[in-house]
C-alpha cells in the first residue's frame, strides 16, 4: 500500500529560473520540503519523451529556482510520473491527477511514497577478493 507523503500545486508566485527569468513552474511538497518542476519540462515528462528536472526552491522576495534535487519521469505503465532524488527517495504520483491540475479542474494532486524494494537494499554477494562499498 502507497503511504502519503505530499501534493503538487500550481505555484502562486512568480518564480524566477537559472537564467534569471520569469517561468511557470509546479510546486512538489514532499514531507514538508518544497520543490520545482518547469511546467514545459513536465508536460514533456508526461509524454514519455524526456525526464523534467526538479529543484530545490527558495525564497527572498521573490521565488528562485535552486540546486537540482532530483528528477521526475514516466513511469514504466505509463500510468504515474515517479520522482527520484539525489538521497535516493522515490515518489510518485497518478498521471491523471497530474493532468486535471494543469487543466485547472483540480487544485492538487497527491503523491505518495514508493515502497522500498528489498532487492535492491541487500548487498550482493562480495568474494575474497573484493570489499563491500559503503553506503553513502
Amino acid at each position: 500500500m502507497l503511504e502519503k507523503a505530499g501534493f503538487i500545486q500550481k505555484s502562486r508566485m512568480i518564480t524566477i529560473d537559472e537564467t534569471g527569468n520569469p517561468t511557470e513552474i509546479v510546486e512538489v511538497v514532499i514531507e514538508g520540503r518544497r520543490y520545482g518542476i518547469q511546467v514545459d519540462e513536465l508536460v514533456q515528462a508526461l509524454r514519455g519523451s524526456l525526464s523534467a528536472r526538479t529543484f530545490k526552491l527558495r525564497t527572498n522576495w521573490k521565488q528562485y529556482v535552486g540546486a537540482l534535487a532530483g528528477i521526475a519521469y514516466l513511469s514504466n505503465s505509463g500510468r504515474a510520473l515517479n520522482f527520484e532524488f539525489i538521497d535516493g527517495s522515490k515518489f510518485t504520483t497518478s498521471i491523471d491527477s497530474l493532468r486535471s491540475l494543469l487543466s485547472r479542474h483540480s487544485q492538487y494532486a497527491p503523491v505518495a511514497r514508493l515502497p522500498i524494494s528489498t532487492t535492491l537494499g541487500s548487498h550482493p554477494q562480495v568474494g575474497s577478493s573484493q570489499r563491500a562499498l559503503p553506503h553513502f
